[in-house]
């Protein structure tokens, strides 16, 4: 009788490891879903952000011959043309290097990976200031070889052409926020659902 109940305990001893494991192994899977989950979230959003990128940078690099016609149609200065040159080359390539990262890899370590995403964004910002102060010393000398070229028409005209321009780089500038905003809160979206995942799973 008693051989009988300690096979009958080890029955059950046995099953109840068996649930153990089948749990355990439930939970594994379901972190494993989970940081899958996390990680094509995160990817998904990076190659939105580098979509952006390569807009702005097809855009900006398009925009090197129009203003190489511009300056021979109206006569701005070389100085002021190699400059401009040179500005839409290092923004490109800025934004190049500050949004550099292996989408591919993202995720298989999300500490190290949040941990880019928070440099990135605190790059962007000192790429940001620096390309507005540029861009400010730019638009007054561009705004005063245009004026000056323009006078010759007439004062009104050229004061006609600066408020355009000034119009424009407003609006540019704008632009330029709103986008520059829409891939900071990326980053911080793909930033908190790492943070969410791993305090989960601490």
């Amino acid at each position: 009788m008693e051989t009988q109940n300690n096979t009958f305990n080890d029955f059950e001893l046995d099953d109840l490891r068996q649930q153990i494991k089948d749990l355990e192994n439930k939970v594994n899977a379901q972190g494993r879903l989970n940081e899958e989950l996390v990680k094509k979230a995160i990817q998904g959003k990076m190659r939105g952000v580098h979509g952006i990128i390569l807009k702005l940078g097809i855009l900006a690099l398009l925009c090197i011959p129009f203003y190489i016609m511009m300056k021979y149609q109206v006569g701005l200065s070389w100085p002021l043309t190699i400059f401009t040159i040179v500005f839409l080359l290092a923004s490109v390539t800025s934004d190049y290097f500050i949004n550099r990262i292996d989408v591919s890899h993202m995720g298989d370590d999300l500490v190290g990976t949040a941990a880019k995403l928070v440099k990135m964004k605190k790059n962007r910002v000192i790429g940001q200031r620096i390309s507005i102060c540029v861009a400010v010393l730019w638009l007054a000398w561009f705004c005063y070889e245009y004026f000056m070229l323009n006078s010759v028409y007439g004062t009104n005209v050229a004061w006609a052409s600066l408020i355009g321009i000034f119009v424009g780089a407003v609006v540019g500038g704008l632009i330029g926020l709103r986008i520059f905003n829409k891939m900071q809160r990326a980053n911080d979206e793909m930033i908190d659902q790492i943070n969410d995942f791993t305090s989960e799973n601490d």
